[in-house]
């Protein structure tokens, strides 16, 4: 016998439902009952399912299945994954503004996390009986500027960037570069261009556009950000340094996170330790 706070659902509702993956099925059940309750209803009708998957595809928009696991909130149980990686899809998509290919990246930060049980650690942090997306450490890596895994929200981001360089005997200071650069780090008044490296992106649009094909890119490397993350109060994450390998990029992150453990508040996230101690530095 249902109770009188109870919501049941139609059948048709309920068949839609089931087409949900299984790990996500819980959270969309919770989401459409609360919103059929906040109305006033007790029972859930294949229009209330439709209005909230609506709801729910424009804000999980673009996310792969591993992604959407990630968010879900589990168990607070030993083997509770509590690192998130997002990695830009280049390789779905054949990028054309791709500098640095994001599997080898991607594969070093999973072997560090399993590796030095990192979820483990992190988990012994979390009081409550569940783990929720915020309590994770987010990690995102994209292969350009373009950012399109939005490293700039993520605990850490990794960027794929390059220098351009110019041969002064080829340019002809047509000011093309400059006029391309979406940036507007280039300064083409004579031969050869300066560049202004605390604003360059490291697209490589000035070499594109180049006629005498005088600017060159360096190897491609990873800009390193920190400290990134959305909520009550947003902050966008930090360029703290470069890495030229995945393994310059562990040896960050490893010290990052060590003194994370070590001297974070209790259930103090990534995000809010890292602006903190930053701060407390700078005074």
């Amino acid at each position: 016998m249902k109770t009188k706070a109870e919501i049941t659902w139609a059948k048709e509702a309920e068949k839609e439902l089931k087409k949900v993956p299984f790990f996500a099925r819980p959270l969309v059940r919770r989401k459409v009952e609360e919103r059929v309750k906040a109305r006033g209803g007790s029972r859930v009708a294949l229009a209330d399912y439709r209005e909230a998957e609506a709801r729910m595809k424009a804000v999980l928009a673009g996310k792969t299945e591993g992604e959407l696991q990630a968010m879900m909130p589990r168990s607070n149980q030993p083997g509770a994954p509590m690192v998130a990686v997002e990695v830009c899809h280049h390789e779905l998509s054949d990028c054309p503004n791709l500098l640095l290919p994001t599997a080898p990246w991607r594969e070093a930060l999973e072997k560090w996390v399993q590796e030095n049980e990192v979820s483990e650690r992190l988990r012994a942090r979390v009081k409550g009986d569940r783990v929720l997306y915020h309590q994770k450490l987010r990690l995102a890596v994209a292969g350009c500027p373009n950012s399109c895994s939005r490293p700039q929200i993520a605990d850490v981001g990794v960027v794929g960037m390059a220098r351009p360089e110019a041969d002064p005997a080829l340019c002809q200071t047509c000011g093309a570069c400059a006029e391309v650069c979406p940036d507007h780090a280039v300064i083409a008044d004579d031969a050869p261009p300066v560049f202004d490296r605390l604003v360059c992106q490291g697209c490589g649009k000035c070499r594109d556009i180049c006629p005498t094909k005088c600017i060159t890119l360096s190897a491609p490397a990873a800009r390193i950000l920190v400290g990134g993350k959305l909520g009550r109060h947003p902050h966008l994450a930090e360029v703290i340094g470069e890495a030229a390998t995945p393994g310059e990029l562990i040896k960050t992150l490893d010290k990052i996170v060590e003194d994370y453990l070590a001297g974070a508040q209790p259930e103090e996230r990534f995000a809010d330790y890292w602006i903190r101690t930053r701060k407390e530095k700078q005074t």
